[in-house]
């Protein structure tokens, strides 16, 4: 499958109420991981194929879709994550970039080519565009972080000082429920770099902010079979 542009759309995450232990089963969704129980845990685990590959099981921070049923046990704890469509945005622009180091000695020199080894560290960095919505909390939040608002509502006004964000969005780049076809998601934890809001005499009125993933939070690609 080859998605278009409209089988995925980019969400804003509301973290909800930590879930922990042996409680009622979780419903199907996002979870970010809290704790993983050292023995019994009932998170998901690799299967034996993945491990012979390479990979780990989940742990703290990561992202996971829980399916139906699936129960903790004790010392087990997630945040369940709440998907929000964001109203304003048009397209997600996004470029990942690694750093190389030159190791050319005098052993190179009959080769003519210069050496490199690949750097240990990668940047994400990209610009959402949209346009100008006065209804969006997601673009006021974002319109705070570079100037104070004011905010009336009737008789009552308040103001809202300008405030730095650590934002957190989910990006669907296809999206299905039909058994054995597959979903692909982008977990975007982010900061705001800039912001681009022109006002033209005429026509639309363009937003858009540029960002920088942050690496701390764990940021991933999510690859899922629908069973």
């Amino acid at each position: 499958m080859r998605p278009g542009g409209k089988d995925g759309f980019l969400y804003r995450i509301v973290s909800g109420k930590l879930v922990s232990g042996s409680g009622d089963p979780l419903t199907a969704g996002f979870y970010k991981i809290v704790s993983r129980a050292e023995t019994g845990s009932g998170l998901p685990e690799p299967s034996a194929e993945m491990i012979e590959l390479g990979y780990k099981t989940l742990g703290p921070g990561n992202i996971f879709y829980a399916t139906e049923g699936l129960t903790l046990t004790s010392g087990d704890a997630v945040l369940p994550m709440e998907l929000r469509r964001i109203s304003f945005v048009t397209d997600v622009q996004d470029s990942g970039q690694k750093q190389s180091h030159d190791v050319t000695t005098q052993a190179d020199v009959d080769s003519g080519s210069r050496s490199y080894i690949p750097g240990a560290f990668q940047e994400r960095t990209g610009t959402i565009n949209g346009v100008v919505d006065v209804d969006s909390e997601e673009q006021r939040e974002l319109f705070n972080e570079y100037r104070e608002i004011v905010y009336q509502e009737g008789d009552h006004v308040g103001v809202a000082p300008a405030t730095s964000l650590e934002h957190e969005y989910m990006m669907s780049r296809r999206e299905t429920r039909e058994s054995g076809e597959t979903e692909m998601w982008e977990y975007m934890p982010l900061i705001s770099e800039s912001i681009q809001a022109p006002k033209p005499m005429d026509g639309v009125q363009s937003f858009s902010f540029n960002y920088r993933i942050d690496g701390k939070r764990k940021p991933c690609m999510i690859i899922r079979e629908i069973a």
